[in-house]
């Protein structure tokens, strides 16, 4: 199988069909799947072209639950929108699949549901797992009270899958964090703070020498592109 791998589209559709394009993934090649590190909302405004997409060709996707799904649900669970929703771009994902909402009162979860949203909050997974490659968005969860590796991570609990999503990758390379004999491929957190990570004399988080490429190493890939920023998605093709 060869997928097509990528995290954080937050809403920019138009920047992840041409990354796919440019990888030459073909909707009709029955080896061909997309999977989605997390985040596929909430920064740009064309949420109902990500939707449509997915649902039209459910068969070819895999989604990972990012932080921002959570945060999705969160909301449309409460009925209302707070300042985190604001700042983090949930509201406004709802206000561009249905712009009444914010003028009358609506039910959110009637809106998730007519908009199709929910459809795909309910493809969301946790992780997905290949041969070689652990498939994530922040991170697998570790122990609680440290940074310390949990070899029974795949049997977390809800409330520390919820706590990994938001876990720095960035952090857990720096303390060594990976799982044995597999490669790690996260989203979540801008790929230029690895860069600048590893070689802080030649790369800045941003600015001139920024540098949103993919991370690639033997035990982490990380794809955050922070697309608002470079105005791009990455995409890697893993044969697995």
């Amino acid at each position: 199988m060869k997928y097509f791998v990528s995290a954080d589209i937050h809403g920019f559709y138009d920047e992840w069909m041409s990354a796919l394009k440019e990888k030459h993934f073909d909707i009709n090649n029955p080896e061909h799947k997309i999977i989605v590190c997390g985040d596929l909302f909430d920064r740009g405004h064309q949420p109902k072209e990500i939707i449509n997409f997915i649902l039209n060709h459910k068969d070819k996707f895999i989604l990972i639950r990012g932080n921002h799904e959570d945060l999705m649900e969160s909301m449309i669970k409460r009925n209302k929108n707070d300042i985190g929703d604001l700042h983090n771009g949930t509201a406004q994902t709802i206000i561009d699949l249905f712009p009444d909402w914010m003028i009358k009162e609506f039910d959110l979860s009637k809106i998730a549901k007519e908009t199709r949203l929910q459809e795909v909050l309910d493809m969301c997974i946790d992780y997905y797992e290949t041969s070689n490659y652990i498939f994530i968005h922040g991170w697998i969860p570790c122990f609680d009270d440290c940074y310390l590796y949990n070899p029974d991570w795949r049997t977390a609990s809800l409330k520390d899958w919820q706590s990994s999503r938001w876990q720095n990758p960035v952090e857990m390379y720096r303390y060594g964090i990976f799982e044995p004999n597999k490669t790690i491929v996260c989203g979540h957190w801008h790929c230029s703070a690895l860069w600048h990570e590893k070689y802080p004399n030649k790369y800045e988080e941003f600015g001139a020498k920024s540098n949103f490429n993919p991370f690639i190493e033997k035990n982490v890939v990380a794809l955050d592109a922070c697309t608002v920023y470079s105005h791009k998605v990455n995409i890697i093709v893993i044969d697995d």
